[in-house]
């Protein structure tokens, strides 16, 4: 898929998702330390509003990130708080009103399955926190006979465990045989994102 593409399930306009490059070489590594397959691949992307919104998402991120990179530049990002400085971070409640909604789709040689993991605060400061924090205790108190010690993506160490545990703070993962329906953004939530 391009950088900015349509998708039929979700009907929306899909452009560039910052993290997708972390996320994917990471669900790489588990799908080839749990033999998924050479066929196995992985992608994401983030929804827009429209094909314009998508455009702008996508010309902004990566005029950001080249920015950056620079450090006259950068600083100049901090002074005029487009970018917060190290350290910093969004108040409590951005963090609080913030959500997430990642939709999944797999197709495999026996049909397609969708899923869709979601959360009720912000993804980077709120949802990440509850899942470091619970990823923390099942490696203290969750470990059974299926636990592999070493470096290794969540999914190979904890796998279900975690998954329990995720859920039973709010958490929601969902899978199953038709599309999932996608969370509405209304117009006036400009500060929360949906991949």
């Amino acid at each position: 898929r391009g950088v900015i593409h349509y998708d039929d399930t979700l009907q929306r306009w899909q452009t560039f998702w910052i993290m997708s490059m972390v996320n994917s070489q990471t669900a790489g590594w588990a799908g080839r330390t749990l033999n998924y397959g050479p066929g196995f691949s992985y992608s994401e992307s983030m929804s827009a509003h429209n094909l314009l919104h998508a455009i702008g998402i996508a010309i902004g991120l990566l005029y950001g990130l080249l920015l950056m990179m620079f450090r006259p530049t950068r600083y100049i990002l901090y002074a005029l708080r487009i970018v917060p400085r190290p350290g910093e971070g969004p108040g409590e409640e951005f963090t609080r009103n913030g959500f997430f909604s990642l939709h999944m789709e797999a197709s495999t040689a026996s049909g397609t399955f969708y899923g869709k993991v979601s959360g009720t605060s912000d993804p980077g400061y709120g949802e990440t926190i509850t899942y470091m924090g619970e990823s923390a205790l099942c490696l203290a108190f969750d470990r059974d006979k299926t636990f592999r010690p070493g470096v290794y993506p969540p999914s190979v160490i904890m796998g279900a465990a975690l998954l329990r545990r995720l859920r039973d703070k709010g958490c929601q993962f969902d899978v199953g045989r038709a599309p999932i329906a996608a969370v509405a953004i209304a117009s006036d939530q400009g500060s929360k994102k949906e991949k």
